[in-house]
């Protein structure tokens, strides 16, 4: 288990070194939209998921209808 949180961690060091960088952002929505998508990017990581393929998957089922939301999290993806 400790192996598993330092993988955590080592994960989310990125998001954490461009700190600084995200209060440039232009706006607050814009800051909260960055986050939003590195939040979505790093949760592939953690599933092992490819993001851009995730990204895109999830947007055709949303085009198409979808609208369980829980299912569609990156930690509910079948591999």
């Amino acid at each position: 288990e400790n192996n598993e949180h330092e993988w955590i961690e080592r994960m989310m060091k990125p998001v954490c070194l461009g700190r600084k960088n995200y209060l440039f952002c232009g706006s607050e929505q814009a800051a909260k939209n960055t986050s939003l998508i590195y939040s979505i990017i790093e949760s592939c990581k953690m599933n092992r998921l490819r993001s851009v393929k995730y990204i895109a998957d999830v947007l055709r089922k949303l085009i198409s209808g979808e609208t369980d939301y829980i299912a569609l999290l990156p930690m509910n993806i079948i591999k």
